[in-house]
């Protein structure tokens, strides 16, 4: 099952969304390390972007251009919101489209730097396929990735937790294996995040 634009659209309009809070914890301790830096890193893309709290935090850390892409109108009218108000939109842009439906115009044909924090984890079948060949197509040699599933064996869930998009144990790197070094990164019970460095 995957959640439709309207769904997202109204958690987006009563900010309702529980995963738009704040800037991830991993990517902000990946950056202030040194880890990730403009210098090494400068073309960012996030993938499912939100209200472009990411996206905005990299441009404020020196990172750009940053493109956001989310199928949410609701989403990008504050993600530029939060943009303007942060002074970067000279190198933070937004982009509305599915990055299930294939190739995003207006996209540069690579970037240093993805972050996915739930575009592959909200689909399923095809459509995460299509997923994980926008960040294999998108991502240069040497650049990195930052990706964020829940993951669980449903099999072994009960109820509610069922219908709950996640990846599958394993799945990642079947997904990304063949092209990219994971390092799994510290997060909470049930999810993953990784930072994959494409070959």
């Amino acid at each position: 099952m995957r959640f439709r634009p309207g769904f997202y659209n109204t958690l987006y309009r009563f900010n309702l969304a529980p995963w738009d809070k704040e800037v991830r914890p991993q990517l902000t301790e990946l950056v202030e390390s040194g880890r990730l830096t403009p210098t090494e890193l400068p073309r960012a893309l996030d993938l499912g972007c939100g209200t472009g709290a990411e996206a905005v935090y990299l441009a404020r850390q020196g990172f750009g251009p940053v493109v956001g892409v989310d199928f949410s109108p609701v989403a990008l009218r504050r993600a530029r919101a939060r943009a303007k108000a942060a002074g970067v939109t000279d190198r933070c842009t937004f982009t509305e489209a599915d990055v299930t439906a294939g190739p995003i115009p207006g996209l540069a044909d690579s970037y240093d730097l993805i972050c996915d924090f739930g575009a592959l984890n909200d689909t399923e079948g095809e459509q995460r396929l299509a997923v994980a060949r926008a960040i294999h197509r998108l991502s240069r040699p040497g650049g990195a990735v930052l990706l964020w599933c829940f993951q669980g064996d449903k099999s072994q869930l009960k109820g509610g937790a069922k219908i709950a998009p996640m990846i599958a144990p394993g799945e990642e790197k079947e997904l990304f294996g063949d092209a990219f070094d994971l390092e799994y990164l510290p997060t909470r019970p049930r999810t993953v995040m990784l930072l994959m460095t494409r070959r």
